[in-house]
């Protein structure tokens, strides 16, 4: 006979009717699990970052112990979710590039100026190849030699010069 693999045996998933999410005095993450215990200063993190930023939210105590995992953002009531989303957008901050205004190379580095959905920025790139990744569906994510990430949603929507200089290097 054939065995079968139980994901949930090896996940705790969170009930989302049972699960609150707050934030304190202290701008700390709180989660309440109604009929059970409250975790303050508690984490989120993405399970899949790059391809589903809104399901498998992994919640760790303070200590990074998992406390179990959210299937899906939208099952939480509002208040929750918003604490949640801006929980992860503070972790997982990218600034989304609107438009590349130019992009130099000295010394092999090249040097990005973009105007961002949060202002104008400038950064160097270790190596085109290695720090640009096409993720499909024309969603481009470049990481900066600081570790910063910035995200453009699809290239192929942005102004043709700026669309010309991301198909060269992609």
């Amino acid at each position: 006979m054939e065995q079968r693999y139980n994901l949930t045996d090896e996940v705790a998933y969170l009930d989302p009717d049972k699960a609150r999410f707050f934030v304190d005095a202290f701008e700390d993450l709180n989660l309440e699990l109604a009929g059970d215990r409250t975790y303050s200063r508690v984490r989120v993190k993405r399970a899949f970052p790059l391809t589903c930023d809104d399901c498998f939210i992994v919640v760790q105590d303070r200590e990074g112990k998992e406390i179990g995992s959210l299937a899906r953002l939208d099952a939480l009531a509002r208040a929750s979710r918003q604490a949640v989303e801006d929980e992860l957008e503070r972790a997982y901050f990218t600034p989304r590039i609107q438009r590349i205004t130019k992009v130099t190379v000295a010394y092999r580095v090249p040097r990005w100026e973009v105007e961002t959905d949060r202002g104008a920025r400038a950064f160097e790139i270790y190596s085109s190849r290695r720090d640009i990744r096409h993720l499909g569906g024309g969603r481009v994510l470049v990481q900066d030699a600081d570790g910063n990430r910035y995200e453009i949603p699809d290239y192929r929507r942005l102004e043709p010069a700026s669309r010309a200089l991301v198909e060269e290097m992609v």
